[in-house]
């Protein structure tokens, strides 16, 4: 498959004659909808896997970076094509290419969204990790509404994974993560309730998720990890952490001190890297995962941790700022990438792409004449992420969160990729 970026013009009906395919394929692919407009700027999918229908301003180079294969390849299965006598509209033939093998992970809350999502996403996913049993002070887990949704999750062939936490009253706790980590008795019966849930339920593996633990935390953290990890490879079962973005071992504050890229490599199976969220709801309008603060976090990642037990953090949403920001203010509104497009399709606002974030964004004025700004992520951007991951050689990625939608995505990555 390959991406189209809609121009001024376009339509269902031409597109579908200039990639010759039904129209009816490019909807349904596309989860297209006789209500949706076609907005500038917006990508879709194109199922043409054996050619490649020339652009204007395409050249080979371009052409082989779009399909996914080195210009070598492109060059052998189409003798004699050169930049100088391509021209709109012809067709290149597609060489065969090896699809890489990778590990995915995605975040879900068991709630009637998320598992409508699930469907889509089923195809794609190794794992897919139920958030969260919340642990308390006395190491108790409390109870998540999940049999239903693992029921379904067993009907497929994707791997369910319990995720603890140290939320309290909605927020992530120091205080219960000391608790936790800082009496062995304590410890203990986190890991044991958890093993017990686990097997009953049928949980593959655990996912811990413990954040703003403060830097006092630090080695006693590493510890449990050990302890638990011990337990449940015993038990047959697999270990992931989630960790803060860092750029360095000493990097200050109270999200980052206490997680060890390094132990954490060593101790565990997999190391979600929570690569996202420099543009977040309560902050400026920014890319929710600019592609230069990512890198800073996979080269400092690189060094402490082996590639083949990280998996990157790609985030499944993006927001809706007003302007002009201004800190404490309004919460910029959470989006799935349709949610997004509809949007700019609505209020007839061409989508942008910045090509140093490698991210979309758009302007519009509501009702009220306030302008906003939305960052969010398409099949650019997605590609963009890829294309790191393949170039690091990471075991995969790990997405946040199923509640946001983005059916046609699902498409492309396992066209992309064979899952594990």
């Amino acid at each position: 498959m390959q991406i189209h970026v809609v121009k001024k013009g376009d339509s269902l009906w031409k597109l579908s004659q200039f990639y010759r395919l039904p129209w009816q394929e490019l909807a349904t692919v596309n989860r297209i909808t006789e209500k949706d407009i076609l907005t500038v700027g917006q990508t879709l999918l194109i199922p043409t896997p054996f050619t490649y229908t020339v652009q204007l301003g395409d050249t080979l180079q371009g052409i082989a970076n779009k399909i996914g294969v080195n210009l070598v390849q492109l060059q052998q299965a189409n003798p004699g094509v050169t930049d100088m006598t391509l021209t709109a509209g012809v067709q290149l033939n597609v060489p065969q290419r090896k699809k890489r093998s990778i590990v995915t992970n995605v975040f879900a809350e068991p709630v009637p969204k998320a598992r409508e999502n699930f469907k889509a996403a089923a195809k794609g996913l190794s794992y897919i990790t139920l958030f969260s049993y919340e642990v308390n002070e006395k190491g108790e887990l409390k109870p998540l509404d999940d049999t239903e949704f693992l029921s379904e999750i067993k009907n497929e062939n994707v791997r369910p994974i319990m995720a603890i936490t140290n939320i309290k009253d909605g927020e992530f706790s120091e205080e219960v993560g000391t608790a936790i980590l800082t009496n062995e008795d304590i410890t203990n019966k986190v890991i044991e309730d958890s093993i017990k849930i686990m097997k009953q339920k049928g949980y593959q593996g655990i996912s811990v998720d413990f954040e703003f633990l403060g830097k006092k935390n630090k080695e006693a953290y590493n510890q449990f990890l050990k302890t638990l990890t011990d337990k449940m490879h015993k038990e047959g079962f697999i270990v992931m952490t989630a960790v803060a973005p860092k750029i360095s071992a000493t990097q200050i504050g109270e999200w980052y001190e206490s997680h060890d890229y390094k132990a954490h490599g060593e101790i565990v199976d997999y190391v979600i890297l929570m690569t996202y969220e420099w543009g977040y709801s309560g902050g400026p309008p920014l890319a929710v995962s600019p592609i230069p603060s990512v890198k800073k976090v996979l080269d400092y990642a690189v060094r402490e941790i082996d590639r083949k037990k990280i998996l990157m953090g790609i985030n499944l949403y993006g927001y809706d700022w007003t302007l002009p920001y201004k800190p404490g203010g309004k919460f910029a509104k959470a989006l799935n990438p349709v949610q997004a497009t509809q949007l700019a399709g609505k209020r007839q606002a061409a989508i942008q792409y910045s090509k140093k974030d490698e991210a979309p964004y758009f302007s519009y004025w509501d009702k009220d004449k306030k302008e906003h700004i939305v960052w969010f992520e398409d099949l650019r951007s997605m590609k963009a992420k890829f294309d790191i991951v393949d170039q690091y050689g990471f075991a995969g990625v790990s997405f946040w969160n199923l509640s946001f939608a983005y059916p046609v995505f699902w498409n492309y990555l396992i066209d992309r990729y064979d899952i594990k």
